[in-house]
């Protein structure tokens, strides 16, 4: 309940204004920590490899659909960092769009939409989605599961039952949402929870069993068998309930700014809002929306919670569901206010007063979540950026199967060095090898058409084609 057509334009203009505002920093990003690493990892392997990996989403691949927007920005622009945040701000702002549509569609309030579309554009406490671009997999895991969810939503309330191509539609979208990140294995679950709160005697099932099969698939697929990606430490869950209870607390502190969560209080969040849910069941005046986003709130951080200190951006899916419970009941409050005789305003008058004091708030919230936040972000990855900057410096250009050798580099611990160079030169068939990870013997220095040390912060050329310098640390 928004009133007048021009006040609906200028809260869209608000909305617009806000996005703006707290991304026009985001164009002067650097590369992430780990951006050069997810890049070469897509642009190294043959195409059709990338490619094939898109359709067999159960493959020991990771997240292939980064390829979609790590390769064309990078063929067009090299190692520019504008156009990859300028192109993951827009596709934010669409994610937005997409999610503001879909809150509409299942709170069936353009008031709810609108007031939750603001976090879903910008939230402080996960601000490395928008200035980190190595978070580009859970911007797209995003765009495709709001995009999945929104269809079938929209499909079944208006033309019935799915069918056969329309499940195909929506089984593409939420395989893209799995190439993109583990994230999305959430999506039948919630899918499951719309037909049976709001279909009810109507459900039909097909669609969940399929998806929960590709998800069955999907998840054989990540956890088993050699390079199995919970092989990793980092992506190892440890089933405990103290890694739940930190989990869920550090979750809900982050969505709401605040440090007053402790689990018991957690627990009696849920609590009250599985009572709000359950109150009317199976009556007529029953509301199905506020149980389906408990559950949402509920379901879609579980592939996360027994991971090892998840947080930020990773929960960009689980802040969509709590926008719109938080919005819902916003709703609920001033709706309540309104009915109220309170100085003889209108109830539209009082909603739309309402609605903006709800947007200054967050506004203000996030305004002072984000300046203890902004130097981090804006820095980070400052390292990476003078590297690219020594390495094109350098002027090196091998051919084509050279054998480079680099002693030392910025980044001594891993393989970024090697990942820098093999991006600046654009040539993937150079054999470059990085002394710190990976010793080379005597016969590879010998062999070596490139020899490299990084002295006193800057690459240092010790051996090439047109030089040779025979003396080496």
């Amino acid at each position: 309940m928004i009133a007048g057509k021009r006040v609906q334009v200028l809260f869209f203009a608000i909305f617009l204004a806000f996005f703006y505002i707290f991304h026009r920093r985001v164009l002067a990003a650097h590369f992430g920590p780990d951006e050069m690493m997810n890049l070469y990892g897509h642009w190294h392997p043959p195409l059709w490899k990338t490619i094939a990996a898109e359709f067999g989403f159960w493959s020991k691949t990771v997240r292939p659909m980064g390829a979609i927007y790590y390769l064309p920005l990078y063929g067009l622009f090299g190692l520019n960092p504008w156009p990859f945040n300028l192109v993951r701000s827009l596709i934010l702002l669409l994610n937005t769009v997409i999610f503001f549509f879909l809150a509409k569609e299942i709170a069936r309030s353009s008031w709810v939409a609108l007031l939750a579309s603001f976090p879903v554009a910008y939230q402080a406490n996960i601000g490395n989605l928008h200035y980190d671009g190595a978070y580009i997999y859970d911007v797209l895991c995003g765009a495709f599961y709001f995009a999945a969810l929104l269809y079938y939503v929209s499909r079944r309330q208006k033309v019935g039952p799915l069918h056969a191509r329309q499940i195909c539609v929506f089984l593409v979208l939420y395989i893209c949402a799995l190439d993109s990140k583990e994230m999305a294995v959430s999506l039948p679950v919630i899918v499951l929870a719309y037909e049976v709160l709001f279909v009810k005697r109507k459900a039909r099932f097909t669609p969940v069993l399929v998806a929960g099969a590709v998800t069955l698939i999907f998840i054989l697929g990540k956890t088993t068998g050699q390079g199995a990606l919970t092989a990793l430490e980092s992506y190892k869950p440890i089933y405990t309930w103290q890694r739940f209870s930190e989990s869920s607390t550090r979750i809900l502190n982050q969505m709401f700014y605040t440090g007053v969560f402790t689990i018991g209080r957690v627990l009696e969040l849920w609590a009250v809002l599985l009572y709000i849910g359950l109150r009317n069941w199976g009556r007529r005046n029953f509301d199905p929306r506020w149980l389906f986003f408990f559950i949402w709130v509920v379901v879609t951080p579980l592939p996360l919670v027994f991971l090892p200190g998840r947080g930020g951006a990773t929960l960009y899916v689980v802040s969509a569901g709590w926008a719109m419970l938080a919005a819902l009941a916003a709703r609920a409050i001033f709706h309540w206010f309104a009915r109220q005789p309170v100085a003889g305003l209108p109830k539209r008058a009082i909603m739309t007063a309402g609605l903006a004091a709800c947007i200054a708030a967050y506004w203000h919230e996030t305004l002072r979540a984000e300046d203890k936040l902004t130097a981090f972000l804006t820095k980070n990855g400052e390292d990476t950026r003078e590297a690219i900057a020594q390495m094109q410096a350098l002027g090196a250009h091998p051919p084509p199967h050279s054998l480079v050798v680099f002693l030392n580099g910025p980044f001594p611990h891993d393989y970024d060095t090697v990942f820098i160079a093999a991006l600046v030169w654009r040539e993937p068939t150079v054999n470059i090898w990085f002394k710190p990870k990976q010793p080379p013997g005597d016969d590879v220095l010998k062999r070596a058409n490139y020899i490299f040390d990084y002295v006193d912060g800057r690459f240092v050329e010790l051996r090439s084609p047109h030089a040779v310098r025979p003396a080496l640390p």
